[in-house]
């Protein structure tokens, strides 16, 4: 009985979702099931999904903010775990102040050599300041003889998310959509949580084609990441979060004006089909910057957070930021 053909087509049934007409929505086909997802990754999917309504600005206060400070390639790392450090004494009395440090999500994402110093400092000295590590890339590869690479699967254990197609890594590497969806892929395999980067070079263009331009490029990278064996089903369940950087935007001092980043947010939650899809800011961002969106409603409505360049590197300015958005989830 217990090996009966029946049963067997039974349970095989039950082990294989349907799937949708579209390809690109399909149920997951890497040997029918989702990867497995780190520790780290699954609290990190279970923090970016509880959104509530997000066309109710009455849930905020239940809302969480994910702020990712990127630290790009400015420092070494005793510097980098010396800037975590501040940040997370800084933060520590923020969060005392507000008495609700879970309602941001700060992740920190230093170097790839400052990864592992920074992480465990985190987790042998504030192990209660709730601060994470995300990489700022991952390879197209995985393990094996590719010199320099850093593949997805070495970063399981040390952080929870990966940033994917940052405008740096697609100016200056020449990394296209098919690549970008190729990382999401690998990162997904890994059982993390991806931050993917999208965003226009179209500093005098009409709104509309922003968002017709970012769309673009998230099917793209979307269409890439399924021929790679990752379908949308997939990467949303890995946590998938989108950061909007504009080009011309970056390192300017300048950010985005609030209605070209809302529109960007609606765009891309409507492309995808997908209301609850937290979606960052990312471009100048300072702490004056984000006070004034954080205090604005239809921001707070439209956008889930900030990915912060070089505002990041200073312990005072991150924490500002910090402090500007648990003022937000808990103004009392």
């Amino acid at each position: 009985m217990r090996g009966s053909p029946a049963i067997a087509r039974q349970r095989q049934r039950r082990r294989s979702p349907s799937s949708p007409p579209n390809s690109i929505w399909r149920a997951p086909r890497c040997s029918e099931r989702s990867p497995r997802l780190s520790v780290a990754s699954v609290r990190f999917r279970r923090a970016t999904t509880q959104h509530g309504n997000l066309c109710d600005d009455s849930h905020m206060s239940g809302r969480q903010i994910t702020i990712i400070a990127n630290w790009k390639a400015n420092l070494p790392p005793s510097e980098e775990v010396a800037l975590a450090k501040a940040i997370a004494d800084g933060l520590g009395g923020a969060s005392a102040s507000a008495g609700a440090p879970s309602k941001i999500r700060l992740l920190l994402a230093p170097s790839a050599v400052g990864l592992v110093p920074v992480a465990s400092l985190l987790r042998r000295e504030y192990p209660q300041a709730g601060i994470e590590v995300a990489a700022q890339d991952a390879s197209r590869t995985g393990a094996g003889a590719f010199t320099g690479e850093l593949p997805a699967e070495h970063l399981v254990g040390i952080v929870p998310a990966v940033i994917v197609g940052h405008s740096e890594r697609r100016r200056d590497h020449g990394e296209s959509d098919e690549v970008v969806g190729e990382k999401l892929a690998r990162v997904v395999a890994a059982g993390l949580a991806p931050v993917l980067c999208v965003g226009d070079n179209l500093p005098q263009a009409e709104i509309t084609a922003r968002v017709e331009y970012v769309q673009g490029q998230c099917a793209a990278a979307f269409a890439a990441a399924e021929r790679a064996g990752c379908n949308a089903h997939q990467l949303f369940a890995a946590g998938l979060v989108i950061a909007y950087e504009p080009v011309w935007a970056i390192g300017t001092g300048n950010p985005a004006s609030l209605e070209i980043a809302e529109a960007i947010a609606r765009g891309l939650r409507t492309k995808l089909n997908r209301e609850e899809l937290p979606v960052l800011y990312g471009g100048s961002v300072d702490a004056a910057s984000a006070a004034s969106w954080f205090g604005t409603p239809s921001a707070r409505t439209n956008l889930d957070g900030l990915l912060v360049g070089g505002a990041s590197l200073s312990a005072d300015r991150i924490v500002a930021i910090a402090r500007a958005a648990l003022a937000v989830t808990d103004p009392s």
